[in-house]
């Protein structure tokens, strides 16, 4: 099939589109990238190769890259690339006051973010009709098609965290599946947040440690866990769900009915009631952060005694898991130096010295926009394998 005959929209037979996920898959991996190549690695003549070629390149998922040299004497050998730029996917993080929402290209690459104020209070229509009017503003802005969307990834905090009022309904993966599948009828990724932090911090990585904690250290506290490439759910779906996890002899309330909850102790929402109760203004836990990084000896003390209990919790984590990597994420991760400082005392003093030892504790690669890049990336993972990609070609034609 030409590609004049495919941008007339003309459909071509299923067996014409057979294997043509598989090389773009080749291809966006960087493991084949000239015609030949991808023969080799699929096994398979060459004439079928350049047309499911001809296919993806009309499609804008492939195309033409720079020539490759071919170690003879002849032509040098015509390169593809992958095209992030031929689809689009909506990322959406929300937190206890606000969501924050992306459009992202196929790489996952941020074309435009906002922080969007909300109360979840409010319940879960309200509280989702702010997050499709957002990005219906945001493709508006980009000039984006919302035919061009793959799908939508969805960040939610943990369950306890989430009580809504008497008489709504729990803003739930399902609810918030079936709402924005309502609104638009792509592919929609719901996760804990922390699940979808740790795996875009797997994809940002060019190191793959075989294990990788990511905490949040934010209004609250939770943390996701990937093993051998894989993120941790746990049986409930509740892995990583370190929050709740009791410190030392403190009775200090917690939200979700318990005492002493590292969430109740050391989080930047503990630490700001606790700020706000010695005079000092600290309305949330960015602004706590912000004090503490600008010098102010109260607050820096408060996020590195965070810090020690957040390590107490942590060093069991270490001594059961044995992390290459502990990466930060959160408003009180902008306080990295107090926070980190107090982190590795607690861990050194309780964990085993070997596993202690060699550990790596620093920020989340993708800095802020980790949580975001871990949902687009859970929809390009999915939008992009080769059964996926076929149909994709297929339906479009239709």
């Amino acid at each position: 099939m030409t590609t004049q005959e495919y941008r007339a929209g003309r459909r071509p037979p299923v067996s014409r589109i057979t294997r043509s996920g598989e090389i773009l898959d080749l291809v966006r991996r960087g493991q084949a990238i000239t015609t030949g190549q991808l023969a080799d690695q699929l096994g398979i003549a060459r004439s079928t190769v350049n047309d499911r070629v001809e296919l993806l390149l009309a499609s804008g998922l492939l195309t033409p890259a720079a020539e490759s040299p071919t170690g003879s004497r002849g032509r040098p050998a015509s390169t593809l690339a992958f095209n992030p730029r031929a689809g689009t996917t909506l990322a959406a993080q929300l937190g206890i006051s606000g969501v924050r929402l992306a459009v992202t290209d196929l790489a996952g690459v941020i074309l435009s973010s906002e922080m969007i104020d909300i109360d979840l209070a409010d319940g879960p229509r309200r509280v989702l009709r702010l997050v499709t009017d957002g990005f219906d503003q945001a493709l508006a802005r980009l000039g984006e098609d919302r035919a061009r969307v793959h799908g939508i990834g969805f960040g939610l905090p943990a369950r306890v965290e989430l009580a809504g009022r008497p008489g709504e309904p729990e803003l739930t993966d399902e609810v918030v599946r079936d709402v924005l599948a309502a609104w638009l009828p792509v592919p929609v990724f719901v996760d804990h947040d922390v699940n979808l932090l740790a795996f875009g911090e797997l994809c940002a990585r060019d190191d793959a440690p075989e294990v990788l904690v990511s905490v949040k250290v934010g209004t609250v506290i939770g943390c996701g866990l990937v093993v051998n490439g894989q993120v941790v759910q746990g049986e409930s779906g509740m892995a990583g769900e370190i929050g709740h996890t009791r410190v030392g002899d403190s009775e200090v309330p917690c939200g979700c009915g318990n005492v002493g909850c590292l969430n109740a102790v050391a989080s930047g929402g503990a630490l700001a009631r606790r700020l706000r109760e010695q005079g000092i203004d600290a309305p949330n836990a960015r602004a706590v952060a912000a004090l503490a990084k600008s010098g102010d000896v109260t607050a820096g003390h408060a996020v590195r005694m965070a810090g020690r209990d957040l390590g107490e919790v942590l060093a069991g984590v270490v001594n059961l898991l044995n992390p290459a990597v502990i990466s930060l994420w959160g408003y009180l991760a902008e306080a990295e130096e107090q926070l980190i400082a107090g982190i590795r005392e607690s861990i050194a003093r309780s964990a085993q010295p070997g596993p202690a030892g060699k550990v790596r504790i620093e920020p989340a690669v993708m800095g802020a926009d980790a949580g975001l890049y871990g949902a687009a990336m859970m929809v390009v993972e999915h939008a992009l394998r080769p059964d996926a990609v076929e149909s994709h070609l297929h339906a479009s034609l239709g």
